[in-house]
């Protein structure tokens, strides 16, 4: 599942610049950021996907559709 999501990912990163934090510790599990940096009106970072989960594969699933909703929503599709 982590290889789709990454195969996805830099097809899409290709099109619409953003950036792609992957974490894992024994205390916070899997996590997953996807943002843009300084995007919102304040300068700040526009986080586009926070995903955390004990579960790798749910983890990773749940940033793809979350991902894909984004893109529909703002980008038209993907």
């Amino acid at each position: 599942m982590m290889a789709d999501f990454l195969r996805f990912f830099d097809d899409i990163v290709k099109r619409v610049p953003m950036h792609l934090e992957i974490t894992y510790s024994k205390v916070t599990d899997w996590g997953v950021r996807i943002y843009r940096k300084g995007c919102n009106a304040d300068g700040s970072d526009m986080e586009i996907v926070g995903v955390q989960d004990c579960d790798m594969e749910l983890c990773f699933a749940t940033a793809q559709v979350k991902l894909k909703n984004w893109l529909l929503d703002t980008e038209g599709g993907y």
